[in-house]
């Protein structure tokens, strides 16, 4: 992904990844959230493109999710700010409050699958599993053995992906106020 592509990731995310808080926020914060992600040198991201050079996918990822979210909500977090304080968002407050006390998942994973979309005019192509390929021939790179993703509990076909593709349950958390399954995937022998 390039600075380039920010434009119709967003478009990609706000259009397909309905219920996540996240994307609730608009595509001014997407945007800079996008922007400061690409800055983070412990980051990957990649898109997929059809045969008419469209996006039609994305992953990004972390080498170190605890030094991404460092990194990330400092810079990111004038852009929250004005997005909460926009009248119909304001009932995300609550949520993103109790991101403070909620933490990270426990036992600590440093890499992490922070977000897959794939317009759904074009699932069971393959595209999926070919940005996640991606994204794992770069923690081989830097020598990951195991990363985790997290989804909404109630995104049953996102859990069949997954599991397909070889992904554990691992745990079950409250995010944001909302549930949350932990998936992982072994990558190589620790």
């Amino acid at each position: 992904m390039s600075p380039g592509d920010i434009a119709p990731v967003v478009a990609l995310q706000i259009a397909y990844l309905d219920g996540s808080v996240v994307t609730q926020l608009g595509p001014v914060f997407l945007t800079r959230f996008l922007r400061v992600t690409l800055q983070h040198d412990p980051s990957r991201a990649f898109v997929a493109r059809d045969g008419s050079a469209r996006i039609v996918g994305f992953a990004i990822g972390s080498l170190d999710v605890h030094a991404f979210n460092q990194f990330v909500k400092p810079r990111v977090f004038t852009a929250l700010v004005h997005a909460l304080l926009t009248p119909s968002r304001v009932a995300l407050i609550g949520s993103m409050a109790r991101m403070v006390v909620e933490g990270e998942p426990e036992p600590p994973i440093p890499a992490e699958l922070l977000l897959l979309v794939v317009d759904p005019t074009t699932r069971r192509q393959g595209i999926g599993a070919k940005l996640l390929q991606e994204l794992e021939n770069a923690f081989a790179v830097g020598n990951v053995a195991r990363y985790r993703v997290a989804i909404r509990s109630h995104l049953s076909e996102a859990r069949a992906f997954y599991s397909a593709l070889h992904f554990e349950h691992e745990q079950e958390r409250t995010v944001l106020g909302r549930p949350m399954v932990y998936l992982t995937k072994r990558l190589r022998a620790p």
